[in-house]
């Protein structure tokens, strides 16, 4: 598993990173994958509006690298990591039941906002036009 700080660009040329390449994250809640996906939507969509060129992959660089990299950060501080260290702080010497230290609506809250701003909730995704 690899965290690694996000890059300034993805795209050189005629080259250009995408996936896990571009934002490599620990594997929480999917993150990697929906993120790759919608890379391959952005790709998609830049290659559209300026053809498969070096300026359709500049294109897309520029639509995803900066959400993609919020989503980097995000993934550090809303994840089960943040669950985990909340239930630490509460409980360092263990508990017996989960809701005994943390409520559910504060784990839907954590959660809530890792699809937030990992741009996985519905009515997000709802708002996106159709690639077809």
């Amino acid at each position: 598993m690899t965290d690694r700080n996000t890059l300034p660009r993805w795209t050189h040329d005629r080259v250009t990173l995408l996936g896990d390449a571009a934002h490599p994250m620990y594997p929480y809640g999917g993150n990697g994958a929906s993120q790759a996906i919608l890379d391959a939507r952005g790709l998609i969509l830049s290659f559209r509006q300026h053809g498969v060129t070096p300026q359709g992959l500049q294109a897309f660089d520029d639509l995803r690298r900066p959400a993609s990299n919020i989503v980097v950060l995000a993934s550090r501080q809303y994840s089960c990591d943040e669950i985990l260290k909340v239930v630490h702080e509460r409980a360092p010497d263990g508990f017996e039941h989960l809701s005994d230290v943390i409520s559910s609506a504060e784990l839907e809250a954590i959660m809530s906002n890792s699809k937030r701003v990992a741009g996985l909730h519905a009515e997000q995704l709802n708002q996106e036009p159709p690639l077809f």
